[in-house]
């Protein structure tokens, strides 16, 4: 036996895993940032090549400029523009070949989103150079070298001369002059004329209806004047229809403009709200010299009315859809008829405006054509110009827009011709796809159309010498444009096709599809044959995550053989725990370390960790995580995975007509980290719903959350608007799925105070009636927060006497509890914050410093309801100047200083109104409380707790305009910021909840306190509440704070700055009990620190380090398997940025210096010096038993 003690220990030496050591150096190395263009809220709707003239090392030839404005000179209905109302006005350049975000601003003011409502810009490259103009009249150009180049206030400066030129000698103004405003942003640029951009302005006099034309430099932003003075600064469109003798209508309008080589014209009319004719236009040609100053002027040269014979002439055309080219002296109208139903298309000559035009029927591009929708210009041939024409087509499944490729010119008469573009094998039905990008030097088209099954895929067509035929040319390469792991199979359409690059031997597309999936393609040519290759893809609804959920990799179940359902992930797992198949486990790998070369890999590994076993340690201790990731706005779900440098696993499609989005995991009474996987962490099925009010239902997909694979989907009916959604999960393992069943359950109660269940099956019912009668439990409650009405209802979820689970939903009823109201005539809510779901809690209590306990009050049905005193009740409350209305000033002052609860004598007070933290013994504050945090337990609506701030007065409160108030639920701590307009810097409250404090006598093991062990939200008493509050120097957009497994290691509380960093902050900082003065002895020894206003910002604990993490709206954290170890996700804005955090240091880990290969020698050299000491000690034996 003696013998094998060495072999078996050199044994155990090699077969442990060497996976299991992480070096405190490697910090950072995991970190990584998705950056993306910005444009997650509804994709990209903007493309344009822009030349790179950078000074990089290996500068691209072309970038690719992108934004969510929409056409920059399109026209709107009414007094709107073309341009997209979105929450970030993002402008981003793109490197054509690997998709790296060169270049992001944006491009907006932010009043719109100050004020709660979106903003508008519109975006134009031209001149070398981005040019945006947002919806208050902020122009900008911008180098995307250099960044800003110049900003202009287009109003303020155009006024600024219309005034100057209208002022008399006297120095004063006419009663009757008019300013100008901007209704809607439009940016246009003609052609042959890119030095110069225009902006569309509008009169300050909405009853006017006129708009302006005004002309700057491109490269200065500067106004270009008539070269009659300032006061023809803007070309009135009036003014030039009114010279053409243009019958007047409500509207007098800027339509666009053309060029032709040195001559530039504008194109007017007169028009309706949202409807215009032929007829109504007129065309003036403008010229622009250097006057004697050499400035550059602008001159009108002649103006005349647009003459067209037939019906085209008083066809009323959709405004929005009007596009306008030039082609060999001739300018081209094209539009829409009323109900986008016909297509217009007309050819002027610039000098008479006399011209032609032909009405074209659905019908004549397809058959099965529903209507129009948009109309773009490729490019130009001597034949005319190409122009794609895009419309619902319905016949394809799953498909949608088409795109129909059109040659428009000039037929031998001098009317318009439309021919087709036709190919060989689809005969008379023409070049038709769901998106085109045609490359006229190459005489090559890209074409994407789904295929059965839902897949996207792509392919070439080349031109005839007429470009009247075009041929299926045959392409090397990977042809599947959306893989259905990327949603093909879930309505993954592609939306719009962009040119990027074009050449003669290659050409660059990019391709947007449905829920923000962007590819760039790029097609090259090989003598005869062509050859197609993925550039690069990238997930655009990343830029607007709404929420984030982890899973653990570590348990991903890989199913390769047909002995079990493939659907069923659990059941197999189940089978891998069974001791016959943990023995055949253990033989393989004994079999695979002696035969197969394991020993000698092994031996390797001891003394160089190798990249591979860096991969497996990172599943052994946790660090592998899915991030599912669901986008709003762009009813999108995202896969990460946390390993690959957050790597898109996969991604699913929602219903694009859903109100609303949310993803259901786990349940209401199950840990995130249930090792059973029960709901936690390692469970991964997951339900995602969504409700479509078009529908007056709700849309469910049961899916799996590491694969993405949809198990079951269905719609129920929904009586009315979500309320709240309760996540529900069995405690009982069902072995295999069926057609509309899914484990993950959900409780949805509507706002009628109604509730259904998804799936609508008898399994479900069940499970919420196993919710209802568990033990140990007093029922199922729920609630609702109602922020119109101010109204917050606890209700219990019961079961309707002599009800059977047949009944479905309606065997179920809501009993109201509490209720608590919000006056929304005083107060408005502004956030609801819960607890931390997942959240270990170490230790019910706090030791101090002489040790006694303080107890911390866990309630997991804490509520936190923030509000903001409405501008009137502020003024309505506000003191008087008057000293004589001492009624209004004494309630002003009772207040201001009351200490909670509320009093019958003022009515009209929030209730609980009061200061928080330790006042000093000083005069009582004068100034009104408008910040009010209010704590509630969902369960029976009282309000635990309240307390107030004195943030703003009533000027700095706007109506529409909000307080961001981020707020998070740690443990027995409430961690909220606001930005206090009295002080102009960023507060951050603290609030702790404690039950009470026992004596460092008060347990024993002979007595202890008296005690209730079943914590009611009924009956047990309201806790004791510690507040202060801190000043931080950065704004703050964001609050997270650290999870780890056992809860042992020092909580971290995260904050996303307004500098686009994310900061760390230790708990002992924000701590309240923090003393005002000198420490005492047990205050020392419990680590207290002495309080200080300010809040430190160490740039040691910058989880973001180098990295700039824009605009992040929500943090969340998980616990890997190391207890040290924690994992955050920051997400939100454009960016999305995953780090793993030591809030503790490493005191789990191995020292930075650590040795491996000394260990190797040392565990070696033991080995060799143990067998010889034996062989020496068995020698020695013989020898004495010899004697």
């Amino acid at each position: 036996m003696t013998n094998t003690l060495p072999l078996l220990f050199l044994l155990t030496t090699l077969l442990s895993p060497k996976a299991s050591a992480l070096y405190a150096d490697e910090a950072g190395l995991t970190d990584f940032l998705l950056r993306t263009s910005g444009h997650g809220h509804i994709g990209v709707r903007y493309g344009s090549p822009l030349p790179w003239r950078g000074s990089q090392r290996n500068p691209p030839e072309v970038v690719w400029i992108t934004s969510e404005s929409g056409l920059p000179g399109a026209i709107g209905d009414g007094s709107q523009s073309g341009s997209v109302p979105v929450r970030d006005c993002f402008v981003a350049a793109r490197n054509v070949t690997d998709g790296t975000v060169i270049w992001r601003a944006n491009a907006c003011s932010g009043r719109g989103a100050a004020s709660g409502r979106n903003d508008r810009h519109v975006t134009l490259a031209a001149g070398g150079m981005v040019h945006t103009l947002d919806d208050v009249g902020i122009m900008r150009g911008w180098n995307l070298e250099s960044g800003l180049i110049w900003d202009v206030d287009v109003i303020a400066q155009l006024n600024g001369l219309f005034i100057d030129s209208k002022t008399d000698a006297g120095g004063k103004q006419s009663s009757n002059d008019t300013n100008y405003v901007l209704r809607a942003p439009r940016l246009l640029s003609a052609d042959a004329h890119e030095s110069f951009i225009q902006t569309v302005i509008g009169s300050v006099v909405a009853r006017d209806n006129k708009e302006y034309l005004v002309m700057h430099h491109s490269a200065t932003g500067e106004i270009i004047q008539s070269s009659g003075g300032a006061a023809a600064a803007a070309l009135p469109a009036r003014k030039m229809l009114n010279e053409a003798k243009v019958k007047p209508l409500k509207y007098a309008r800027i339509i666009g403009l053309v060029s032709d080589r040195d001559r530039m014209g504008v194109i007017t009319g007169h028009s309706s709200e949202s409807e215009i004719t032929i007829s109504s236009m007129a065309y003036t040609e403008i010229r622009l010299s250097s006057s004697d100053n050499d400035k550059v002027v602008y001159e009108t040269i002649h103006t005349v009315p647009l003459k067209v014979f037939g019906e085209v002439s008083n066809t009323p055309l959709v405004l929005s859809s009007l596009q306008l080219f030039t082609h060999k002296q001739k300018f081209y109208v094209m539009g829409f008829q009323q109900y986008y139903s016909k297509l217009v298309v007309a050819n002027f000559d610039i000098n008479t405006g006399k011209g032609n035009g032909k009405l074209i029927s659905m019908g004549s591009l397809h058959p099965e054509l529903l209507w129009f929708t948009s109309i773009t210009v490729d490019d130009f041939t001597d034949s005319g110009a190409i122009v794609r024409i895009a419309g619902m087509d319905g016949k394809l499944p799953n498909a949608y827009r088409m795109d129909h490729l059109v040659i428009v010119g000039e037929d031998n008469d001098g009317g318009v011709s439309f021919d087709k573009v036709s190919t060989k094998e689809e005969g008379e039905e023409g070049l038709q796809h769901e998106a085109l990008a045609y490359c006229p030097t190459m005489s090559v088209a890209l074409a994407a159309a789904s295929v059965e099954g839902g897949t996207t895929v792509v392919s070439s067509y080349e031109t005839s010498l007429d470009l009247r035929t075009w041929s299926l040319s045959p392409m090397e390469g990977e042809k599947v444009l959306v893989p259905p792991s990327r949603g093909g199979m879930t309505g993954g359409i592609v939306e719009y096709a962009h040119l990027v690059e074009c050449q003669s031997n290659f050409m660059t597309a990019v391709f947007t599809a449905r829920g923000g999936l962007t590819i760039a393609l790029r097609v090259e040519r090989n003598g005869s044959s062509l050859a197609l290759k993925q550039l690069w893809s990238t997930e655009e609804a990343l830029g607007s995550i709404s929420s984030a959920l982890f899973l653990d990799e570590t348990h991903a179940i890989t199913i390769s053989d047909g002995s079990v359902n493939a659907d069923d992930e659990e059941e197999k797992a189940l089978q891998n725990l069974q001791f016959s198949n943990r023995m055949q486990s253990q033989l393989s790998s004994l079999k695979n370390f002696f035969v197969h070369g394991g020993i000698l890999s092994s031996v390797a590994s001891v003394a160089l960790m190798s990249e591979e076993k860096k991969t497996e340690r990172d599943y052994a201790f946790g660090f592998a995580k899915i991030s599912v990731l669901l986008s709003e706005s762009m009813h999108r779900i995202i896969a990460l995975d946390t390993a690959k440098k957050g790597k898109v696993i996969w991604a699913m499609n929602l219903s694009p007509d859903a109100e609303r989005h949310k993803i259901v995991h786990g349940g209401q009474f199950v840990s995130l980290n249930d090792p059973h996987g029960y709901g936690g962490v390692h469970d991964h099925e997951m339900l995602v719903l969504s409700y479509v009010p078009s529908k007056s239902s709700i849309e469910w997909k049961c899916f799996d959350g590491m694969t993405g694979r949809i198990f079951s989907q269905d719609a129920v009916t929904s009586s009315s608007k979500v309320a709240q959604i309760v996540p529900l999960r069995s405690s009982v393992h069902y072995p295999s799925h069926e057609s509309i069943f899914c484990r993950q359950v959900a409780l949805i109660v509507h706002e009628n105070n109604t509730v259904s269940v998804v799936p609508d099956n008898a399994r479900s019912y069940s499970i919420v009636d196993e919710a209802l009668s568990a033990p140990g439990r007093n029922g199922l409650f729920v609630h609702t927060v109602d922020k119109q009405t101010g109204e917050f209802r606890a209700m219990r979820v019961s079961k309707r006497l002599k009800s059977s689970l047949a009944l479905g939903s309606k065997a179920f009823k809501l009993v109201t509890v509490g209720t608590a109201l919000f006056d929304p005539s005083q107060e408005k809510i502004l956030n609801v914050a819960y607890p931390q779901r997942g959240e270990v809690i170490q230790s019910p209590s706090t030791v101090l410093g002489d040790d006694a306990l303080l107890l911390k009050y866990l309630n997991p049905h804490l509520v936190v309801v923030v509000t903001e005193a409405t501008k009137s009740f502020l003024t309505e409350i506000s003191p008087v100047s008057e000293e004589s209305n001492e009624i209004k000033n004494s309630f002003y002052k009772s207040l201001s200083t009351s200490d909670g609860g509320s009093s019958s004598g003022q009515k009209r007070k929030p209730l609980g109104a009061s200061k928080p933290g330790e006042a000093p013994p000083a005069a009582a504050s004068t100034v009104t409380p408008s910040l009010f945090v209010t704590l509630l337990d969902s369960v029976s609506g009282q309000i635990l707790h309240r307390v107030s701030h004195s943030h703003a007065t009533e000027s700095d409160l706007t109506e529409g305009s909000p307080t961001k108030v981020p707020v998070i639920i740690s443990e027995n701590w409430v961690v909220y910021t606001f930005f206090n307009q009295r002080t102009r810097r960023t507060d951050i409250g603290v609030l702790t909840l404690h039950e009470g404090m026992i004596d460092k006598n008060g347990l024993t093991a002979f007595n202890g306190p008296e005690q209730e062990l079943v914590f009611s939200s009924l009956e047990s008493p309201k806790p004791i509440v510690l507040s202060k509050t801190y000043g931080i120097a950065k704004a703050i957009t964001a609050i997270g704070v650290t999870i780890t497994k056992a809860g042992i290691t020092s909580k971290q509380f995260l904050f996303a700055t307004g500098n686009d960093q994310v900061i760390s902050v230790d708990r002992r900082l924000m701590d309240p009990r923090r003393p005002n003065g000198e420490l005492k002895p047990s205050e020392k020894m419990e680590g207290l620190i002495r309080y200080a206003p300010l809040l430190p910002i160490i740039p040691l604990r910058t989880p973001s380090h180098v990295y700039q993490v824009s605009n992040v709206q929500s943090i969340s954290s998980t616990a890997a398997n190391v207890e040290s170890q924690s994992l955050m996700l920051a997400y939100g804005g454009p960016d999305v940025f995953f780090s793993r955090l030591a809030p503790s240091k490493g005191f789990d880990l191995l020292p930075d210096d650590f040795n491996r290969g000394l260990l190797t020698v040392v565990v070696l050299g033991m080995s060799v010096l143990l067998v010889a000491i034996q062989r020496m000690n068995e020698k020695k034996t013989v020898s004495t038993a010899w004697l």
